[in-house]
């Protein structure tokens, strides 16, 4: 779905090939495919797909955000129209609280998180990264399988749970990841 544009190069004879693959794929649904998809653009059937979408998108946003709270990871806008919750790390235990850290360490622990500064908006990068106002944020999915979400936040606890034990400062923390990698 969507309109598609693009441009190509080529001898004239390759032009052709590739007009003639592109009209083919292009070219529409068949159809007895066309006719098997008229119930899906029925009224009825798109409202109980969306409404049933909206539940199923819900219990998966208010399981994430309970999740997060238990865990002290605030989140101060909850999203009502996106499956993206933005996160603050600021009362995690150092260095999980920096969101940089806090990514290489959820890698670690097979979890998939975007760092806030990805976001920041800083062209020419004027401003150094760590004078950044999204350092202690983080983007969280809930878009997953409700079964990924669940090993994600365990993974993400047991996590949180070894800094609380042992909490460090972000510059003891870099200097043992550095000693790591030259070990390797």
């Amino acid at each position: 779905p969507g309109f598609r544009c693009c441009w190509v190069v080529a001898p004239a004879p390759i032009v052709e090939m590739l007009g003639s693959a592109g009209s083919f794929l292009d070219g529409g649904t068949n159809a007895p495919l066309q006719r098997l998809a008229i119930p899906l653009m029925e009224l009825d059937f798109i409202r109980r797909d969306a409404w049933a979408l909206q539940r199923h998108f819900k219990a998966k946003r208010d399981y994430l955000l309970s999740e997060l709270a238990t865990l002290g990871i605030k989140v101060k806008w909850q999203p009502t129209a996106t499956f993206y919750v933005w996160a603050d790390l600021s009362d995690l235990p150092s260095p999980l609280n920096d969101c940089l850290v806090f990514l290489e360490e959820c890698v670690k622990n097979k979890i998939i998180v975007v760092p806030g500064v990805f976001f920041d908006c800083n062209p020419r990068s004027v401003r150094h990264l760590d004078r950044s106002q999204c350092m202690p944020n983080v983007r969280f999915s809930y878009g997953p399988t409700f079964d990924n979400l669940m090993t994600g936040m365990h993974n993400l606890k047991v996590m949180i749970a070894k800094f609380r034990e042992s909490p460090m400062r972000a510059s003891a923390y870099i200097t043992r990841e550095i000693s790591k990698e030259l070990e390797e």
